[in-house]
C-alpha cells in the first residue's frame, strides 16, 4: 500500500501567507499541517508515500530533507529538543516528490502520481487538512479485512450537496457517485472526502478520462463506475472531525484544537 498526498494547488484562500510559504507549511500548534499527515499515514503502516507538489513548494521537500549545516550548529550547542525535532520529518516515511507542471485540480495532480504507484493499491490524501488522528488506521483495518477499495463518507445537510461528489449505496457498497449533483437529484447526503483507497486500475482509467471544455477538471465518474463494477467499494461513514486548513477561520478552529489533536495517540 502506497500514499498519494496532493499539495500542488495555490493556496489562493489563505494570500497573501501562501504567495510564498505553501499552506501545507502553515502551522498547526507545534508543526505544520502536512507533518501531522505524513505522521499519522506512517503509524497506520504507510510509509511509502508520493507528494504531489508544484514548482512553487520547494519547501515541503526541505522540510523531509536533511540540514546538515543546522543539525551541526543543534549539536554543538547541546540543543538536543530541537536537534530531534528537525530529524524527525526525515524518520516518518520514504516520500517521494513529483512535480504537476499545470493546476488542473484533484484528478489531474493524482495521474501525475500514477507512475510511482506501479501495481499497488493507494491512499489518497488531501495535504491540506486535518484528520482525526486515527482515520488512517481504521480506514487500512478495512481495507485489511475486506481486501476492498475503500471511499470515506459523511453527512451533510442536502441544500450543501451540489458543492460535492455525492454516493450511492447499497448493500453497504458503493454503487455510484455523482458530481456536484443538484439537491432533489442527488442519491444521498453522503459526500465523499479523502482519504480512500483505489487500486491500480482506476489510475488507467482516470488516463482515458477527458477533461471538462470549461473547467478543466477531470471528473472522476467514470473511473470510479469501472472500479464499483469490477471490484467493490466499501462506504467508510464517520463523523470524525476534519479541519479543512486553506481558510482562515477552519485554520484558527485546528489551532485553537491543536492540544487534542496532538494528544490523541497518547
Amino acid at each position: 500500500m502506497k500514499a498519494i498526498i496532493l499539495a500542488a494547488w495555490y493556496g489562493t484562500r489563505m494570500l497573501p501567507f501562501t504567495k510564498t510559504i505553501p499552506k501545507e507549511m502553515l502551522p498547526v500548534g507545534t508543526k505544520p499541517v502536512i507533518h501531522y499527515i505524513v505522521e499519522w499515514l506512517s503509524k497506520a503502516g504507510i510509509t511509502d508515500i508520493i507528494m504531489v507538489v508544484s514548482q512553487a513548494k520547494q519547501s515541503l521537500e526541505d522540510y523531509f530533507d536533511k540540514n546538515y549545516e543546522l543539525e551541526q550548529i543543534l549539536e554543538k550547542k547541546w540543543k538536543l529538543t530541537q536537534l530531534e525535532a528537525i530529524r524527525e520529518p526525515q524518520r516518518l516515511a520514504n516520500i517521494t516528490f513529483v512535480r504537476q507542471f499545470e493546476q488542473k485540480w484533484t484528478w489531474h495532480a493524482i495521474l501525475q502520481a500514477a507512475p510511482r504507484v506501479g501495481n499497488d493499491d493507494a491512499m489518497v490524501v488531501y495535504g491540506d487538512s486535518i484528520y482525526h488522528p486515527w482515520i488512517f488506521s481504521w480506514i487500512m483495518d478495512v481495507y485489511n479485512q475486506k481486501k476492498w477499495s475503500v471511499m470515506a463518507l459523511t453527512e451533510v445537510p442536502y441544500e450543501d450537496v451540489s458543492k460535492y461528489g455525492v454516493a450511492q449505496i447499497q448493500d453497504w457498497r458503493i454503487t455510484d457517485y455523482i458530481e456536484k449533483p443538484k439537491p432533489e437529484e442527488a442519491p444521498s447526503n453522503l459526500i465523499s472526502y479523502s482519504p480512500y483507497i483505489v487500486p491500480p486500475r482506476f489510475f488507467e482509467d482516470v488516463a482515458t478520462t477527458q477533461a471538462d471544455a470549461q473547467s478543466w477538471e477531470i471528473y472522476p465518474r467514470p473511473a470510479l463506475k469501472n472500479v464499483m463494477v469490477n471490484d467493490n467499494v466499501y462506504p467508510f461513514i464517520s463523523d470524525l472531525p476534519i479541519r479543512d486548513t486553506w481558510n482562515i477561520d477552519s485554520r484558527m478552529q485546528a489551532n485553537a484544537a491543536y492540544k487534542d489533536i496532538e494528544a490523541s495517540f497518547l
